[in-house]
Parts: structure tokens; sequence; C-alpha cells
């Protein structure tokens, strides 16, 4: 029987491919991996960078990155690109990623990336190998942690009444900002995130506030919560 009840059976094991900074966080995920029946770590990496070159060796059919988006250290920009370099390679590869972070603010910037999977850092070792199978069997995965508030920015949005949604003509890279700047970050460090210049981030910020008919950020953090973009949870 394996970690969680389920019987052996003689089908090929899910290789998966590790992709984390904190080596003890790392031997922890391979352990609860490995004590599954049906997976198996078959390589591990330091960031989803560096795991970028092994996925042609290895063959993994899952790949868990622990990713930083934003802040001292982060590897968020390098991170995303690094997850739309591997799905372009390889589409067959699936992509479970943890993040620092339980607002969800950056739920739409990793799955517009590739990821298949999102869950915070503090998900339960079941939590993580059932999310590896979901994601192997061509599902999505969202960390039920997540789930609410997502649900409840969506039913905020649809109870809104008479209001006229521009979001459809926004390119991704204004959508990109507009989650963003609704969830607090400054040109800075949206640029940091995005792999911008500071002035290109004004430039796309300024041609999103117009196309939605906003005049400053206090419209524009009402109108993400209205859109369901963010939660007032998250802000």
């Amino acid at each position: 029987m394996s970690g969680n009840g389920r019987p052996p059976d003689s089908s090929p094991k899910v290789g998966v491919l590790l992709c984390h900074d904190f080596p003890v966080a790392r031997a922890g995920l391979r352990i609860t991996i490995d004590t599954e029946s049906d997976m198996q770590v078959v390589g591990e990496a330091d960031d989803v960078e560096s795991g970028m070159d092994l996925v042609d060796e290895l063959q993994p059919d899952v790949i868990v990155a622990n990713l930083y988006i934003s802040g001292p250290g982060g590897n968020g920009p390098g991170g995303l690109d690094a997850l739309r370099t591997i799905k372009a390679r390889d589409p067959r590869v699936k992509i479970l990623v943890q993040v620092d972070q339980e607002s969800g603010d950056y739920f739409l910037l990793v799955m517009r990336a590739g990821a298949d999977g999102y869950l915070t850092r503090g998900a339960a070792p079941l939590e993580v190998v059932n999310a590896i199978r979901s994601v192997r069997n061509g599902q999505n995965y969202l960390d039920p942690s997540l789930v609410t508030r997502l649900v409840n920015t969506y039913v905020c949005k649809t109870r809104s009444e008479g209001l006229e949604d521009r979001y459809d003509a926004l390119r991704e890279r204004e959508r990109d900002v507009l989650c963003l700047v609704a969830s607090g970050h400054t040109n800075s460090e949206i640029a940091q995130v995005l792999r911008l210049s500071k002035q290109t981030v004004h430039n796309v910020r300024a041609r999103l506030m117009e196309k939605l008919g906003l005049h400053d950020r206090v419209q524009l953090v009402k109108y993400a919560i209205r859109r369901g973009i963010v939660s007032t949870k998250d802000l």
C-alpha cells in the first residue's frame, strides 16, 4: 500500500523533477514522493531555471517548482520565463508550482506562464502528492486554501450590475500589470517581476487605465475587486 492507502500497480511510475532552493525542504519532498508506489523523484535542481536544463535528459512527467515571484532574492522573472520555455519545448511535461505567498495574487501570472497547478509552500504532503497525480492526469490543480477566496471574488464580480467591463480589450501584459498594481505593488516591483523597465511599466499602466476609464489607483483597485482579479482579503 502507498502512503495514502493506494494499492500498488504495475503502471510506470510518474517521474518527478524537484526544483527547490532549500535542501531540507527538497529532501522532505523526495521522501514524501518516493514513499508513494506510483511516483518517484528522478532528479533535483536548486531552481526551475537550473531544472530546465535537466528536462531533456531526465524526461520527467511532472516538475514541482518552488517559485519566488518577487522580493529580495526572488526568482520570479527568470522563473516565469523558465516555465514558458519548458512548456514550449515539451508541452507534455506538467508543472506544479509552489509559491511563498498565500493570497493568490500571482495565480494568473503563474498559470499564464504555463503552470498546470498552483500550491502554497504550506501545502501538506498528502496534498502535494494528490496535486502531482491531478496534473499528471491532465487536470489543473489549485491549492484548496485559495479556492474560497477565488470563489468569493467571482461572486463579487457576478453580482455587479450595469458596469461596463472593458477587460477583454486589455492585452496580456496590461492584465499582468493590472493584477500587480491592484495587489499593491509599486512600478519598481512590477518592473522586477515582469522583467521590464520602469518606464515601460509606467506606460503600460497609463494605457490600461485609459482603456478602463480609470483615473487613479483607488479606482483601479475597486475595479479589480469588482472584476474578481483580487479579493479584499488580499489587500
